[in-house]
């Protein structure tokens, strides 16, 4: 079984976790929009590993793994994340799961988060869509209480650090976050950074740093991807996503070409070779072939 198609909504994509975890699927399903994606396994319809090219999500991982963070609040807040996206693809395959990094049931998941997106203040959705960034504020409502989260999670924001990094990498959970924040913002404890402050701080910090290999143009990749759709049908339109991400890539860097390729190659099932090794010397050649001007600057 797979399923595949667009999503411009949360609700799109409760609907297609709701067909797994009633139908008690086993396999995996791709989320990305853009350069972002995040897979989310799932065994007999329970949640039970994901992956995702994007850092944060890695960080979160890391708390799952050690022990810090619950998968089903992790869960949640990869739910959470694609409701900052304007749109996106989905694809759901039935395939095997043998290991994961718990078990979360996927329509308490649902609901828990759908009901914290109810009551997401609309302060804060504004916050994270844009994922600001903030520092202390002179204008505070003093004298203001503080729990210890929310101390900590002033503490973390005064920094200066992008609020959605903050939210996944200390909350104990999103709904205890936001809650957090939006009481900052309230009480006038924190200001945002003026978008102009930060660009010239991202500027500076970039060019103190050697310069990065090249990025490989979207337009070479999507000759790849006709191609593999043309060799094996509609699995190869995910082909690349499921390789930049094993490979921890958003993109795709000329000096990781010749790693990125065999990876590909290697990915593509023996069922969808009808010449067996010889088609799949051909598709690395060709691959080479449209790689091989690497960026678009070339």
């Amino acid at each position: 079984m797979e399923l595949r198609g667009d999503f411009t909504s949360y609700s799109e994509v409760l609907d297609l976790l709701q067909i797994i975890s009633l139908g008690k699927k086993t396999g995996e399903v791709n989320l990305r929009s853009g350069s972002e994606s995040i897979t989310i396994r799932f065994k007999d319809g329970k949640i039970v590993d994901f992956n995702s090219n994007v850092p944060v999500i890695k960080r979160l991982k890391e708390r799952v793994t050690s022990g810090e963070l619950p998968l089903a609040e992790a869960a949640k807040f990869l739910l959470h994340y694609t409701t900052l996206w304007d749109q996106g693809k989905f694809n759901f395959v039935e395939k095997e799961v043998t290991e994961g990094i718990g078990s979360a049931d996927t329509l308490n998941v649902m609901m828990d988060f759908t009901k914290e997106q109810d009551e997401l203040p609309d302060s804060v959705r504004e916050v994270l869509k844009e994922n600001k960034s903030f520092t202390l504020s002179e204008e505070a409502k003093l004298p203001i209480t503080f729990d210890e989260g929310t101390w900590h999670m002033l503490a973390y924001l005064s920094k200066g650090t992008p609020v959605r990094e903050v939210l996944l990498t200390k909350s104990e959970s999103f709904g205890k976050g936001t809650q957090e924040i939006e009481f900052l913002l309230k009480n006038r404890a924190i200001k945002e950074i003026e978008r102009g402050a930060q660009n010239l701080e991202v500027q500076t910090v970039q060019e103190s740093q050697p310069s990065a290999s090249p990025v490989v143009g979207q337009d070479k990749l999507d000759k790849i991807k006709e191609l593999l759709i043309e060799t094996m049908g509609p699995m190869g339109e995910f082909l690349i996503d499921e390789t930049l991400e094993d490979m921890d890539l958003s993109q795709l860097t000329t000096d990781m070409v010749p790693q990125f390729i065999e990876n590909l190659i290697e990915k593509i099932p023996e069922a969808c070779l009808v010449e067996g090794e010889s088609c799949r010397e051909k598709l690395r050649e060709m691959i080479t072939l449209i790689l091989g001007g690497g960026s678009n600057e070339s």
